[in-house]
């Protein structure tokens, strides 16, 4: 896995018997790792969505390692719509096994088949691996069920989506069923989908994406309030700058696949031992 960290392009000849390898040295880590992950001490990188951008995890690899930074966490969507979907996965799975305890890949609406059947990873699968299209594919999405959805550092809190109604405690979180395929159960689709909206100040149907909700300023201070947090991050949605802060900075979302739009930026956030934020752009360089 070191060669594969080091010489990140040879991801790109992986063979399938070698993707299974992954797959199945990768699942146990994410199976054991609780729902809701506690980071309580060094400094942390964040990222958003990648989309499949190779180029972009390569450079934000190489910047974690350069800068020293204790903690990696992604914050899903990985495949659909990328250039190098598999690429992207696979060697983020790869630095997953060599840094158990320090990179963590959190999961995103996209690691579920009733989505990215639909956005080209299944698409994806069926061009790289033919007639083993269907149980490779069926493969990735069962190590995507086991992704842990929620990050805590300290009183950050590191998500896909967003909040979700009705929490009565964050350790409500652990007892969500590891494993659920297409985020069927109630709260975890809200923490893969909700999205922030300075529109309503509590929970409205998300008209825009047609599935669970929008959250505003009022719901979202009680929800810190409530669980003692001071802040959010997450990500989910495309800013053409790559970032956007919401509810007097409490909420931070990020996006971290550069052109993704023509010459569109990416964002990623290094949060420092005293909870000081710093916005980086990511670079898709060779």
């Amino acid at each position: 896995m070191k060669s594969l960290i080091n010489e990140p392009d040879t991801v790109s000849s992986l063979t399938t018997t070698d993707m299974k390898t992954l797959i199945s040295q990768a699942r146990p880590l994410c199976e054991k790792e609780e729902n809701l992950i506690k980071i309580l001490r060094g400094n942390l990188l964040a990222v958003g969505d990648l989309h499949g951008n190779f180029k972009a995890a390569k450079y934000i690899v190489s910047f974690w390692k350069e800068q020293e930074i204790d903690t990696l966490v992604f914050l899903g969507d990985y495949v659909d719509r990328g250039k190098q979907q598999l690429e992207t996965i696979n060697f983020l799975l790869a630095l997953k096994l060599l840094y158990p305890q320090r990179v963590f890949l959190l999961r995103g609406n996209h690691e579920t088949p009733y989505i990215n059947s639909f956005y080209g990873f299944s698409s994806v699968c069926i061009k790289k691996f033919g007639k083993k299209a269907k149980r490779m594919y069926n493969e990735y999405n069962i190590l995507f069920s086991y992704f842990s959805p929620v990050l805590l550092y300290k009183k950050i809190l590191l998500m896909h989506g967003g909040i979700p109604d009705k929490l009565d405690t964050l350790e409500d979180i652990n007892a969500l069923d590891k494993g659920d395929l297409d985020a069927d159960s109630n709260t975890l689709g809200q923490i893969l989908w909700n999205d922030p909206s300075e529109f309503y100040p509590g929970f409205e149907l998300n008209w825009e994406r047609g599935v669970y909700y929008t959250y505003g300023k009022e719901v979202f201070s009680d929800f810190l309030q409530k669980h003692q947090l001071s802040m959010v991050i997450r990500g989910h949605e495309f800013f053409y700058e790559g970032y956007k802060f919401f509810f007097e900075n409490k909420l931070l979302s990020i996006f971290s696949s550069p052109h993704y739009e023509t010459d569109s930026k990416a964002k990623m956030a290094e949060i420092t031992k005293k909870g000081e934020i710093t916005l980086t752009d990511v670079k898709a360089t060779d």
